[in-house]
C-alpha cells in the first residue's frame, strides 16, 4: 500500500476542504448507524473531521495532510484507504492541483437522509446483507418512524379563506416547464438488446425498461454479480401481465442467481485488493467436464449433481404442476438458508427431504428444526445432507414400527368368556392346605360314621 500511496499522496501535500451543500439534519445519525457498517469507522471519522474542517477553514487557507494524521491518530496509508472508501460510497469528490506544490481539493458530498438511504435500492440491500434483515428493519423504524399526534387532538389550523378576503392574481413566469428527472448517467446495460428481446416476446419495452427501472436493474446486477445472459432470465421472470417490471421478483431472481454461483455468503463491500475471509463453497462432486462424465455417474451421483446445479426456486418449480413456485416459500427458504449458513446444495436436499416426508407441504417449524440440526452437524455438501437424511429416515421408520407394535398389543381383543373366567378366579378365596392333625381327625370321624351303619 505504501508504494502505491506514495505515487498519489505525500504528507506535505496541501489540502482544502469544501462543503457546497447543506447536509440533512440527521446526517450524523445516518453516518454512524447506516454508512459505518458499510465503509468502517475510520472512513466515517475522516468524513466527520473533514466536515468540521470545512466549517472553520478560511477560503484561502489550506492544511497539510500531516495535520490530519496528527488529529486523527492515523498514518497516511490509513488516511488514503479511508479517503478511497468515502469516494467509492459517494461521500467525497477529490480534485488535484499541481503547481509549485500539490494541493488536493476535497469536496464533501451530502450523505443521504435516513429516508433516502433506505429508498436507495443498492445501499438498502447492502446494509441488509451486512447487518442482517432484523437489525436493518430496526434501524429503519428508529430513524424514519413518523411522529404521530394523539388521537384526542383537534385540528385548529386557520384556513386561507379565513384570513384573506381578496387575492391579487399572480402572473406566472412564462417559459417552458422543466421536468425534474432523476439524474441518470448513461447505463452500462445492453438496453438495445433488452428492447429487442422483449419485443420478440410481444412485450412493451417502453413500460418495462423505464429510466428508474434501468437504474434499479443496474444496481441489482452489480450487487448480485449477474451477467447479461442471466439478466435476460431475471427480466423475463419479473415481467408482469401488465407488461411492467416487478422489482421484488427481479430482486429475488438476482438473489437466487447469486446464491447459485457463490453459495450462502451474502454480498458485501470488499476492496479490490482484499480477499474475503469467507471461503466459497467447495462442491466435491463437481467436475469441469460434467457433461462428458454424466453417463458414467451412478444414480446417487446424478442426484448429487442435480442438487448442486439448481436453486431452491427451481426445485419448487419442478415440484409444482403449474411450474410456478410460491414467492412466500422461496423467501422463507432463502432467509432460513442465510440464518443457519447452509449451502445451496444442502438446502436443496433439505427441501426435497421435507416435501417427501410431509406430503409435499413445507412446514416452517419442521423445516427450521432440521436446518438448525444440520447446521450444528456442519453439513456442507449435498452428499453429506443425503446421508444424514437417510439415517434420520431409517430411525424414523424403526420408531414407527416399534410404536405400531406396542399399539397392536395394547389394542388386542380378548374373548368375553376369558375375561369372565379370569375375574371369577380373582374373586374366589384362596384355599389353605390342612395340617396333619386336622387330616387325622377327619379320618377318624369318617371311620366312626361308617361303623354306625354296620351295627
Amino acid at each position: 500500500m505504501t508504494m502505491e500511496r506514495m505515487k498519489h499522496l505525500l504528507p506535505n501535500d496541501r489540502m482544502k476542504v469544501i462543503q457546497q451543500e447543506v447536509f440533512f439534519t440527521d446526517a450524523d445519525s445516518v453516518l454512524t448507524l447506516l454508512y459505518q457498517p458499510l465503509i468502517g469507522r475510520e472512513a466515517v471519522a475522516l468524513f466527520q473531521f473533514l466536515k468540521e474542517e470545512a466549517a472553520k477553514q478560511a477560503s484561502d487557507a489550506s492544511a497539510s495532510h500531516h495535520y490530519v494524521m496528527t488529529m486523527l491518530n492515523m498514518d497516511l496509508d490509513e488516511f488514503y484507504e479511508a479517503r478511497k472508501r468515502l469516494e467509492a460510497i459517494g461521500l467525497l469528490k477529490t480534485y488535484k492541483e499541481s503547481l509549485s506544490y500539490t494541493t488536493f481539493y476535497y469536496l464533501l458530498q451530502p450523505p443521504f437522509s435516513a429516508k433516502g438511504f433506505f429508498a436507495d435500492s443498492m445501499y438498502a440491500v447492502l446494509l441488509e446483507h451486512q447487518v442482517g434483515q432484523d437489525v436493518a428493519n430496526q434501524l429503519k423504524r428508529k430513524l424514519i418512524q413518523p411522529k404521530k399526534l394523539p388521537d384526542s387532538v383537534q385540528q385548529l389550523t386557520t384556513s386561507f379563506d379565513e384570513v384573506f378576503t381578496t387575492v391579487a392574481p399572480k402572473e406566472e413566469a412564462e417559459g417552458p416547464t422543466v421536468k425534474q428527472e432523476e439524474q441518470f448517467e448513461e447505463s452500462s446495460l445492453p438496453v438495445d438488446w433488452l428492447k429487442k428481446m422483449l419485443s420478440q416476446q410481444q412485450l412493451q419495452p417502453e413500460t418495462i425498461l423505464t429510466q428508474s427501472n434501468l437504474i434499479f436493474m443496474e444496481k441489482m446486477i452489480k450487487i448480485y454479480d449477474v451477467n447479461f445472459l442471466e439478466l435476460e432470465k431475471a427480466v423475463m421472470w419479473a415481467v408482469t401481465e401488465a407488461s411492467t417490471l416487478d422489482r421484488k421478483e427481479f430482486h429475488a431472481m438476482c438473489k437466487d442467481i447469486y446464491y447459485k454461483k457463490h453459495g450462502t455468503v451474502p454480498p458485501r463491500l470488499y476492496r479490490q485488493n482484499e480477499q474475503s475471509t469467507e471461503k466459497p463453497p467447495i462442491n466435491k462432486n463437481k467436475s469441469t467436464n460434467t457433461s462428458n462424465q454424466s453417463e458414467n455417474l451412478s444414480k446417487k451421483d446424478k442426484l448429487i449433481h442435480h442438487f448442486e446445479t439448481i436453486t431452491h426456486r427451481q426445485l419448487l418449480e419442478d415440484q409444482s404442476s403449474s411450474g410456478v413456485a410460491s414467492m412466500k416459500e422461496i423467501d422463507m427458504i432463502t432467509e432460513m438458508m442465510e440464518t443457519h449458513g447452509l449451502e445451496q446444495p444442502v438446502m436443496n436436499v433439505l427441501v426435497d427431504y421435507v416435501l417427501k416426508r410431509n406430503q409435499n407441504k413445507l412446514a416452517k417449524n419442521y423445516l427450521e428444526t432440521i436446518a438448525a440440526h444440520w447446521s450444528r452437524e456442519k453439513i456442507t455438501t449435498a452428499e453429506q445432507a443425503m446421508d444424514i437424511a437417510k439415517r434420520e429416515h431409517h430411525m424414523y421408520q424403526k420408531w414407527q414400527q416399534k410404536k405400531q407394535t406396542q399399539t397392536k398389543k395394547s389394542n388386542e381383543v380378548l374373548p368375553k368368556w376369558f375375561k369372565e373366567q379370569k375375574e371369577s378366579k380373582k374373586k374366589q378365596p384362596v384355599k389353605q392346605e390342612k395340617s396333619a392333625e386336622e387330616l387325622e381327625k377327619d379320618r377318624q370321624e369318617l371311620e366312626q360314621f361308617i361303623k354306625s351303619f354296620q351295627k
